[in-house]
């Protein structure tokens, strides 16, 4: 007997902690000396199983810089296949023409869904308007033909939180990429001590829930092949191993006490795990309760750092 699979709104694969940009408040703490990539093959089995007992709606692989995982092309195609969904890769812009068969992945996707044929999309969000003129150029040269850009009141792009782009560009093969300027962030959950020790924030988990952006959105989270809550909450525990967090031996007891659900638990907790986006969990606690949505600044980072923690 085939069981029903069930349907997830939407999942961002979150493939790398390594990303070439040191963005103020980066809510997955890629602007620090953060380490780690996650490739395909050491996970795709475990995906194949997890494609037996879910769909998922909207697929993003992000992370970190996720054209800096030297498997992005496998995670696009190994998702593809498993789900037959079109990927949306999301990406700070800087190195679409740095990865060997990227445009193909894009322009040569074909997926019929109810009647009509999506494509991959590469999606770029630009943390730095002060750089389009750069990022304007590198599009041109990745895209083919004759290359056509349309300002943000093109009514049938969106980002991923449903609002109007800044910009989305077309070839002469109607490959798109849309742009839309995010130049400003809220606060993250990591922040950092008048001493300079990386530290979490001590909030209310409730109306830090409340403003959540992955609550709202109803977005859980791929890493290593377990399905998580958020991203913070998958990451608190590994960048506290790479850094040491100063906070308290009880916090630290709470951020490795979540429990992520495997794909061998989803018979028993799955249904209970996936209600729960709608409730806030103890480590809630870590993120801001306001909204600040400050102007960052971003900045490329060192390349000797970057080859360090790549």
């Amino acid at each position: 007997m085939t069981l029903k699979k069930i349907l997830v709104p939407k999942i961002e694969f979150y493939i790398t902690n390594v990303c070439n940009l040191s963005c103020e408040q980066c809510n997955r703490f890629n602007n620090h000396a953060f380490r780690g990539q996650q490739n395909w093959q050491d996970y795709s089995e475990i995906y194949k199983q997890w494609s037996e007992v879910i769909d998922i709606g909207q697929i993003v692989v992000l992370g970190g810089e996720p054209l800096l995982n030297p498997s992005i092309i496998e995670w696009v195609k190994g998702i593809n296949q498993l789900w037959n969904r079109p990927v949306q890769i999301l990406s700070n812009g800087t190195r679409i023409n740095q990865v060997h068969g990227l445009y193909d992945v894009i322009q040569h996707t074909n997926i019929p869904i109810d009647d009509t044929y999506h494509a991959n999309m590469l999606g770029i969000s630009l943390h730095d308007a002060n750089t389009l003129p750069e990022l304007d150029d590198s599009i041109r040269e990745f895209l083919k033909g004759n290359v056509k850009r349309f300002s943000r009141d093109v009514p049938w792009v969106t980002n991923s939180y449903g609002h109007a782009v800044g910009f989305v560009y077309v070839d002469s093969n109607q490959v798109r990429i849309p742009v839309w300027i995010q130049d400003s962030f809220n606060n993250a959950a990591l922040q950092l001590t008048q001493e300079g020790k990386f530290t979490l924030h001590q909030s209310d988990p409730n109306i830090a829930h409340g403003i959540c952006g992955f609550a709202i959105e109803k977005c859980y989270h791929f890493i290593k092949g377990k399905l998580y809550k958020c991203g913070p909450v998958a990451l608190f525990p590994e960048f506290d191993q790479q850094h040491t967090l100063d906070i308290s031996d009880e916090d630290r007891i709470l951020i490795n006490s979540y429990q992520p659900l495997s794909v061998d638990e989803f018979q028993n907790r799955g249904s209970e795990f996936l209600k729960n986006i709608d409730n806030a969990i103890p480590q809630c606690k870590f993120c801001p309760v306001t909204l600040d949505n400050k102007k960052i600044t971003a900045f490329r980072k060192n390349s000797k750092i970057l080859d360090k923690i790549s």
